[in-house]
């Protein structure tokens, strides 16, 4: 099913709050990303007409994007599912492996994962108001004592899901300690849909060996690509672009797509990364956090050269 996307390589941004906006997805598509997720965005809120929630969405014409949902009430899944599809997102994404306090509350992420029966109903509903490929992304279960990473898969796939994204870490653990991605070698012999791999993954060499030894069809990169689009480029062995190439055209991208003082606030929680390494680190990290106009934004990239 990932063949029907036509992704341009193996590898796939996270769905990740306050990272994964539009500027940041179009970024990465440039530089080689093969698939990228919206933000995500809770179904009560769509059913609300929550401007906020829609906000997160895909731009027209933007693609590939999958739009990743939250929720535990079937009915209002399956009718954001709908939406979406109608306003053109290439794929829909079931969340089952937030592990948020806020989320949890609400019956949503790990916590739908610890209802079985109750996934199988959600899964069950998207699908049958849905005609675009439908994902799911969960964890191996709450804790160790519930595991149902297996049972989960096998839900899916008989429900008619056409990807699984495993982050091999339990949701009591949240992102401590190290993902074990040896439980991809079970979830293969679990289930025949395509697999996707999430967790650890900060280097192309990384991104290399998980495609290699592990049975997954595609690597997931979060946190490690925050900042970081070198991760990519090295991995496709693609034209590096220089700190001031990335911050420039990722400000342009910001600028475009937001008011300017929003954009320059958005900016200012990536200077730090774009600039790791560089003689005046130290000083454009004071002022880039300072950022708040386009001017601002210009006199950081005066400063970066060196």
């Amino acid at each position: 099913m990932l063949d029907l996307l036509k992704l341009s390589s193996p590898v796939i941004a996270a769905p990740m709050c306050g990272i994964s906006d539009y500027p940041f997805r179009q970024l990465n598509r440039e530089l080689g990303i093969g698939l990228t997720y919206t933000e995500m965005i809770s179904s009560v809120g769509i059913s609300r007409g929550n401007k906020k929630s829609l906000s997160f969405t895909f731009v027209k014409g933007e693609h590939p994007v999958v739009v990743q949902l939250f929720g535990d009430n079937p009915f209002l899944l399956a009718e954001a599912a709908q939406l979406f599809e109608n306003e053109g997102a290439d794929a829909i994404d079931v969340n089952f492996g937030c592990s948020v306090k806020k989320v949890i509350k609400q019956g949503a992420g790990s916590a739908l994962q610890r209802n079985l029966s109750l996934s199988k109903d959600v899964l069950c509903a998207v699908r049958k108001a849905i005609q675009i490929p439908l994902f799911i992304k969960c964890r191996l279960g709450w804790s160790r004592p519930e595991e149902n990473y297996l049972e989960l898969a096998k839900i899916a796939e008989s429900e008619g899901v056409n990807a699984l994204c495993l982050h091999p870490r339990y949701a009591t653990q949240l992102f401590t300690g190290e993902s074990n991605w040896e439980h991809f070698y079970a979830l293969r012999e679990a289930c025949t849909i395509p697999l996707i791999g999430s967790g650890d993954i900060k280097t192309s060499q990384q991104i290399t060996q998980a495609l290699h030894q592990y049975p997954v069809d595609a690597v997931m990169l979060g946190r490690g690509l925050v900042g970081n689009p070198w991760l990519l480029t090295d991995f496709l062995g693609a034209a590096q672009p220089s700190s001031i190439e990335i911050l420039r055209h990722h400000a342009d991208l910001l600028l475009d797509y937001y008011p300017e003082q929003k954009a320059c606030a958005l900016l200012r929680k990536y200077v730090a990364k774009y600039t790791k390494g560089h003689p005046k680190a130290l000083a454009l990290r004071l002022f880039g956090n300072t950022l708040s106009c386009a001017k601002d934004i210009n006199l950081l990239l005066d400063m970066m050269h060196v």
